[in-house]
């Protein structure tokens, strides 16, 4: 029998070596290939409305908010990701349509902060990292998300909103948190009709000339607190998309302040708009002098309004554009003549919340309608 030769033999074995080597250097190849695609993919990165460019998990299953950023979260399409609120969500109220719309779901978190969305805020950091919530959504300052995402070690997604209803700010804080949230599609279907009502309330009042323009005044308006015929918003977002004539833009303000009734009087405005939240503070006020206010042309031309006003703890968005809906077809009648208001307020609701807020609102005596104080 034929014996191959010991040469042969080890050089055979070597070979098989090498390609054994070979082999278990392309799984290791592999391997590591694999687990560098699964680490790059963990992760991903949003910029918030700040320009703050902040990494958060790809799929993000939990959420907490400071400020009012829950505000975001439902327009973004998110809430059921909420783990964690605010005091104030978790007490709901007519006047922040979002958290009333989800009152049974707020109630039902934990509350990790005093919700206050521009005076100081107070937040139980060692709470919310108990919880672990995915990613945080802050209304506070840019710098204050950072300190809170140092603190935690929780990614902070920053918006900013407040006093805006058709604005960069307002798409990209709706964007970032739809981005942040996986919810992109609905996040983008609220923006683009956000777009659609902003170019079809600029269209219609586009051709309107200054000396067309009514004058008009918007009061008891609530900022720090509840305020009578005097309390007033230079400055309002919906006379701004309207092209109105704001008299209180006349003190220089940019935005909430008090003027006096002698200040009205010399305005006189066609027009005024008040907020029926603070009706016990106006009839007190027109009780005690009468005769001044039946003698302004509002009043005597039957030009007073009701509306619900959009501030408070930030910008109800949905209500701001419902009010701007109804200013524009009271003061501007031939050119919402088309316009279905009850409906578009159920419009802005629904797109919005995800519910036709607008019924409980009116069922809630909270509605666009003439006022009297007779």
């Amino acid at each position: 029998m034929f014996k191959k030769p010991k040469a042969f033999a080890v050089l055979v074995a070597a070979f098989c070596l090498a390609a054994c080597l070979v082999v278990v250097a392309g799984c290791a190849k592999s391997d590591d290939a694999a687990q560098a695609s699964s680490s790059e993919s963990a992760t991903k990165t949003v910029t918030d409305a700040y320009g703050r460019v902040v990494e958060v998990p790809s799929n993000v299953e939990s959420a907490a908010t400071v400020g009012s950023g829950a505000r975001f979260v439902v327009y973004a399409g998110g809430q059921d990701k909420l783990v964690a609120v605010t005091e104030m969500e978790t007490q709901p109220a007519m006047n922040r349509p979002y958290a009333m719309a989800y009152q049974d779901l707020f109630a039902n978190l934990p509350a990790t902060s005093n919700g206050n969305h521009l005076l100081e805020t107070n937040v139980n950091e060692e709470q919310l990292m108990g919880l672990a919530p995915d990613v945080i959504i802050s209304s506070r300052s840019a710098e204050e998300c950072d300190a809170l995402q140092s603190d935690t070690g929780i990614p902070v997604i920053g918006i900013t909103y407040q006093n805006q209803l058709f604005s960069d700010n307002v798409y990209n804080s709706i964007m970032c948190v739809g981005e942040a949230l996986g919810t992109e599609d609905h996040a983008q279907g609220v923006v683009s009709k956000l777009k659609e009502w902003d170019a079809d309330l600029k269209a219609r009042t586009a051709g309107i000339s200054d000396a067309e323009k009514p004058t008009v005044y918007v009061g008891a308006v609530n900022y720090k607190g509840a305020k009578s015929f005097t309390g007033t918003y230079a400055n309002y977002a919906p006379l701004v998309e309207l092209g109105a004539k704001n008299v209180a833009d006349e003190t220089g303000q940019k935005a909430a302040v008090d003027v006096d009734l002698e200040q009205i009087g010399n305005w006189d405005p066609d027009f005024m708009f008040l907020n029926a939240g603070n009706m016990d503070l106006m009839k007190a006020d027109y009780g005690n002098n009468e005769a001044f206010f039946d003698n302004l042309k509002a009043f005597k031309d039957g030009h007073l309004y009701t509306q619900p006003f959009f501030n408070f703890n930030g910008t109800n968005i949905d209500t701001g554009i419902c009010d701007t809906y109804f200013i524009g077809a009271t003061i501007y009648p031939d050119q919402f003549a088309d316009v279905d208001l009850s409906a578009k307020y159920s419009e802005i609701y629904t797109t919005l919340l995800g519910v036709d807020f607008y019924q409980a609102m009116k069922n809630a005596g909270m509605d666009f309608t003439t006022l009297s104080f007779k």
